[in-house]
C-alpha cells in the first residue's frame, strides 16, 4: 500500500468514526473530498511515470468532474477522475492509472475515470449531455494548470456558445423522465434523495444552466449575480446540507451506495439527526416532514428559476389579457408579477389576487412575486382571513378547473399555511406505512386535484355524478380539509370540529356547510363499510343510508371516497375496493330513491331464485334430486348468490360428494376461476363441514404468498361446507394452473395430516425478505362488536402484516370454539383490517362479557407474538 493510499485509508476511517459517533455533519463531503484530493496529488507527485512524462514535455492534468468536481462526495459515492492530456495520450498513460488507480480498487471505492484529449472531452460533450454535465463540474487537482484552462476555453467557443439552447430542452426532458422514473422525492414517502424531482439533481440542473447561460463559476454566483436572493441562497444551502447529511447517513447504513430512502432506516437517522419522539408526532415523522419540505423547495426554487431566468418565449400574450389585470399586478414574460413591493403593502389583498389572476389566466408566478408572498406572509392576519373577498378568492380557486397550479403555488410559498393555519399544522404530517403515499399536506391537494381531473378518467359514473352534484364548491372543500384532523387522533371527528371553525371565519352559508361537515365526518364511511361489512346484510346498508340521508351527499360521498382514495396511493383503490364501493353506493341509493327504510320481500326473492334453479338443474337430474339439493340450501344462501353462481356451487359440491362415495377420507373439491371485472380470483371450497376449514385454506393459500381478499361460508343442511373465498391472482400469471394444482396437493396433505400448517408458515416467515421489520410497529387492535349485525357477532382485527396472520387469526377463533360464516379480509400496505362475522358453535352470538374479553385477549396475544 503506498503512502498516499495509507493516509486515505486513514482519513476515510476518521470520517467513518465520526458518522458513526454523530459528529461528523456539515464538513463531511469537504473533508471527504479534500482527502481524495491530496491521494490524487501526492500520487502524481510519487509517481515516476508522471515525472517522465512532464520531462518528456507531455502535460497531463488530473482533473475532478462530477459530484467529485462538485465535492459532493458522499460516503459511497463514484469517485469521478479525468486524466486530462494535450494532442494525445501517451501509451505509458495505462501505466500510470494503473499505478493511481490499483489502490483506490483496493480500497473498494467505485471509480468513474476516462483518459482523453482536450479534443476528444469537446467532441463528447458536443454530442453527450451527460458527458457535458460531468465536464461542467470539471474542477482543476494537480498536473499542468494550463492544459486545463485550455479545457475549459474550447469548451466555452465549441460546446456552450453553440448548444445551449439544446442543453436546456435536454435538462427537462431528463426531469421528466425523473419524474417517471423516480418519482416527486418532495412527496413520496420513500424518496429518491438524489434523482428524485426536488432532490440534489434538480440544484445539479440549476447550476449547470447557470454556467451555460449565465457563466456562473461557484454556487455562491447564483447569489452574487442575482439569480437567488440571499435568503433564498441560504434557505438552499440548509436544505442541501440536511439531503447530503442525510444521504450520507443512508450510505453508512446501508453499507454501499444508495439514494432511495426506504422505511427501514428512515427511524434510525431520524434519530441520528436528532429528533424526538413527541406525544402526537413520533420522531421519523417530524424528520420525514423536514426533509420533505427541503425538498419541496429545492423543487419549487429550480421551477421559478427556469420560468424567471429562462422563459421559452413564444408568442407575446394578448393585449387585452394584461389590460385585464387589476392594479398593482402585470405580466413579464411568461410570469405573474408585482408592480413591486410597495404594491403589497398597500394594499395586501394583492396577495390572494395574484393567485386568483394566475388560475384566471393560467400563468404562474414569477421568482420575485413568489419571494414576495413569503416575504409578506405576515400581513395574512385574522383580519384577511375574513375578508369576503379573500375568502370569496380562495374558494373560487378551489374549484375552478383551472385552479390546481394556483393551488400548489399557493402551497408551495407558504401562503396557504397562512391563510389556513389548522391546514399548515397538518402539511408535514406523515402517515408512516406502506399505504400511504404522501404527507397529508400534499395529500389533500391530490385528492383536490382528482376531483378536477374526473372528466379525464374515461368512467361514466365518476363523470355522470359529478355532473349531477348541483354544490361542488362544497365537495371541493370538504376535499380540502377532509384531513385536516390528522395531528390528532380520531381524525374525522376531530376534521370535522375543526373545518366548523373555519366555515363560520369564512361566514359559510349554514346549510351548505353542513354538508362540508357531513362529508369531513363521514369521508371514511363508504370505504370503510364496503370492505369491513357484509354488504349483503341489508340492515348494514339501511344504516348507512339513514346516516346519509340524501342523494346529494351520497354522491359527493362517493366522489369523495374515490377522490380519497385515489389520491392515497395506488393500493387504497384497487378493482376490489372500486366493485366493493360501487355496490355499496348503489344499494344505498336504491334504497334513498324509494324513499324507504325496507328490505325487498325476500321471500319472493328466494321463490324467483328456486324456480330458476329447478328449470336449469331439472335438465340433467332427476327431479326429485333437484328438490333435495335445493332444499338444504340455507335462506342467507339463497339471497346471498345469484343464480348462475349457484349453479356453479353445485357442480362443486357434488364432485365433492362423488368423491364421499369413493370412500375418500375427508373429501373436498376446489374449483378456481378468473373474475375479470374485479382483476381477481375466486375459489369455491366444499368439503364435510367440520370446524377450522376456513383457517386451514388461509394457511394453504398463504403458503403460495396468495391474500385473501373475502370470504363467504355457507354450511348446507345436509353438511355440506361451502366456503367462497375472493383471492388476489398468484404472483406468476403465467403459471396460474401449477400454482392452483399445488393448492389443491396441499390442501389434501393437510387433511391426511402430513402438512403441518403452522410449522410450515413460521418457517415461510422466518426466511422471507417481506417480513424484514422496514417500519416502526404499529400497535395492534381488537374489537368484537354485537352491534353491527342482528345474526353475528363482528370481530375486528388491526396489525401490522406478516405471512401467515391470517391462518394463525382464524385458527384462533377456532380453537375459541367459534364458527366463521363471513370474512372481509382488507390489506392496507403493510397493515391488516380484517373482519370476521362469527357465532359460538351453537350458532349464537357471543354476547357474554367475559367470553367477549377472551376473544379479544387471545388475537392479541396471537398478533404481539
Amino acid at each position: 500500500m503506498t503512502r498516499a493510499s495509507e493516509e486515505l485509508k486513514s482519513g476515510r476511517e476518521a470520517l467513518l468514526g465520526g458518522l458513526a459517533g454523530g459528529t461528523c455533519g456539515r464538513d463531511f463531503p469537504e473533508r471527504y473530498t479534500e482527502s481524495v484530493d491530496q491521494y490524487f496529488r501526492r500520487s502524481l507527485q510519487d509517481s515516476p511515470i508522471g515525472r517522465s512524462l512532464f520531462k518528456e514535455k507531455c502535460p497531463v492534468a488530473f482533473v475532478a468532474v462530477g459530484g467529485y468536481g462538485r465535492g459532493d462526495l458522499c460516503l459511497h459515492s463514484d469517485i469521478d477522475i479525468l486524466i486530462l492530456f494535450g494532442r494525445k495520450v501517451p501509451a505509458s498513460a495505462k501505466d500510470l492509472t494503473d499505478e493511481v488507480f490499483f489502490p483506490l480498487w483496493d480500497l473498494g471505492l467505485d471509480l468513474g475515470y476516462g483518459v482523453r484529449t482536450v479534443a476528444d472531452c469537446v467532441a463528447l460533450a458536443r454530442d453527450d449531455f451527460q458527458v457535458l454535465t460531468s465536464l461542467l463540474d470539471a474542477r482543476f487537482l494537480c498536473g499542468d494548470s494550463p492544459l486545463y484552462l485550455v479545457l475549459l476555453a474550447k469548451m466555452q467557443d465549441k460546446v456552450l456558445r453553440k448548444r445551449a439552447p439544446a442543453f436546456r430542452h435536454w435538462i427537462e426532458d431528463q426531469a421528466r423522465i425523473r419524474e417517471m422514473t423516480y418519482g416527486d422525492a418532495s412527496y413520496l414517502l420513500e424518496p429518491n434523495l438524489k434523482e428524485g424531482l426536488g432532490g440534489l439533481r434538480d440544484y445539479h440542473a440549476m447550476l449547470w444552466l447557470g454556467k451555460v447561460f449565465f457563466g456562473l463559476r461557484v454556487p455562491r454566483d447564483l447569489e452574487y449575480q442575482g439569480r437567488l436572493s440571499t435568503a433564498e441562497f441560504q434557505g438552499l444551502d440548509a436544505d442541501l446540507e440536511l439531503i447530503g447529511r442525510t444521504r450520507n447517513l443512508l450510505h453508512f447504513l446501508t453499507g454501499r451506495k444508495n439514494d432511495r430512502l426506504s422505511f427501514e432506516y428512515q427511524e434510525k437517522i431520524a434519530g441520528m439527526e436528532g429528533f424526538r419522539d413527541w406525544v402526537h408526532s413520533a420522531a421519523v415523522e417530524q424528520f420525514m416532514g423536514r426533509l420533505h419540505a427541503a425538498m419541496a423547495s429545492i423543487k419549487s426554487l429550480y421551477r421559478a428559476f427556469l420560468r424567471t431566468h429562462l422563459p421559452k418565449g413564444g408568442p407575446s400574450p394578448k393585449e387585452a389579457v394584461v389590460d385585464d389585470l387589476g392594479p398593482g399586478l402585470h405580466l413579464e414574460g411568461e410570469a405573474l408579477c408585482f408592480d413591486g413591493a410597495m404594491a403589497v403593502l398597500t394594499r395586501s389583498l394583492l396577495l390572494m389576487e395574484i393567485f386568483e389572476e394566475s388560475c384566471r389566466l393560467g400563468y404562474p408566478l414569477s421568482m420575485e412575486a413568489r419571494r414576495l408572498v413569503r416575504e409578506f406572509s405576515y400581513l395574512v392576519d385574522d383580519a384577511y382571513r375574513c375578508a369576503p373577498e379573500a375568502v370569496e378568492g380562495f374558494l373560487g380557486i378551489s374549484e375552478s378547473p383551472r385552479g390546481q397550479p394556483a393551488l400548489d403555488e399557493m402551497f408551495e410559498t407558504g401562503f396557504l399555511d397562512v391563510f389556513i393555519p389548522e391546514l399548515g399544522r397538518t402539511r408535514d404530517k406523515v402517515q408512516f406505512d406502506a399505504y400511504h403515499i404522501y404527507p397529508v399536506g400534499r395529500h389533500v391537494l391530490q385528492t383536490v386535484s382528482c376531483l378536477k381531473t374526473i372528466g379525464q378518467q374515461g368512467d361514466i359514473l365518476l363523470t355522470t355524478i359529478f355532473e349531477e352534484i348541483k354544490d361542488k364548491r362544497s365537495l371541493f372543500a370538504a376535499a380540502l380539509f377532509h384531513d385536516i384532523g390528522k395531528d390528532g387522533p380520531e381524525h374525522a371527528l376531530r376534521g370535522a370540529w375543526i373545518t366548523r371553525t373555519i366555515l363560520d371565519r369564512f361566514d359559510y352559508p349554514m346549510k351548505a356547510g353542513e354538508d362540508v361537515l357531513f362529508l369531513v365526518r363521514n369521508h371514511l364511511l363508504l370505504a370503510e363499510t364496503a370492505t369491513r361489512r357484509d354488504l349483503n346484510d341489508e340492515k348494514i346498508v339501511v344504516q348507512c343510508a339513514r346516516g346519509i340521508g340524501s342523494i346529494e351527499r351520497l354522491k359527493m360521498l362517493y366522489l369523495l371516497t374515490w377522490a380519497d382514495s385515489r389520491a392515497t396511493g395506488p393500493r387504497a383503490w384497487t378493482d376490489w375496493i372500486a366493485n366493493l364501493v360501487r355496490e355499496l353506493f348503489f344499494k344505498i341509493l336504491h334504497i334513498l330513491e324509494r324513499g324507504e327504510l325496507a328490505s325487498a320481500d325476500a321471500s319472493r326473492r328466494m321463490e324467483a331464485t328456486r324456480l330458476e334453479l329447478r328449470q336449469r338443474l331439472s335438465k340433467d337430474m332427476d327431479p326429485d334430486r333437484v328438490e333435495r339439493i335445493i332444499e338444504n340450501m340455507p335462506h342467507r344462501y339463497l339471497l346471498e348468490r345469484t343464480s348462475a353462481e349457484i349453479l356453479r356451487d353445485v357442480e362443486t359440491a357434488l364432485e365433492m360428494q362423488s368423491g364421499a362415495g369413493g370412500g375418500v377420507i375427508d373429501p373436498f373439491a376446489l374449483t378456481f376461476r378468473k373474475d375479470e371485472a374485479e382483476d381477481c380470483w375466486e375459489i369455491t371450497f366444499a368439503a364435510r363441514d367440520r370446524p377450522g376449514l376456513f383457517a386451514d385454506m388461509a394457511g394453504v393459500l398463504a403458503l403460495e404468498n396468495i391474500n385473501v381478499l373475502s370470504a363467504y361460508i355457507y354450511t348446507w343442511r345436509d353438511g355440506t361446507a361451502l366456503d367462497i373465498f375472493r383471492v388476489t391472482n398468484p404472483l406468476d400469471p403465467l403459471r396460474t394452473g401449477e400454482i392452483w394444482q399445488r393448492v389443491q396437493e396441499d390442501l389434501q396433505r393437510v387433511f391426511s395430516g402430513r402438512l403441518p400448517l403452522g410449522p410450515r408458515l413460521e418457517e415461510k416467515a422466518s426466511r422471507s425478505v417481506l417480513d424484514v421489520q422496514r417500519k416502526p410497529a404499529h400497535p395492534p387492535e381488537v374489537g368484537v362488536d354485537n352491534r353491527a349485525s342482528d345474526f353475528f357477532t363482528v370481530v375486528e382485527v388491526f396489525a401490522d402484516d406478516r405471512i401467515g396472520l391470517l391462518y394463525r387469526i382464524t385458527h384462533t377463533l377456532f380453537s375459541l370454539g367459534l364458527d366463521i360464516r363471513i370474512a372481509k379480509i382488507s390489506t392496507k400496505g403493510d397493515q391488516i383490517a380484517d373482519v370476521f362475522y362469527v357465532r359460538d358453535l351453537e350458532g349464537q352470538k357471543v354476547e357474554d362479557p367475559g367470553r367477549v374479553e377472551e376473544i379479544r385477549m387471545a388475537l392479541l396475544h396471537v398478533l404481539m407474538e
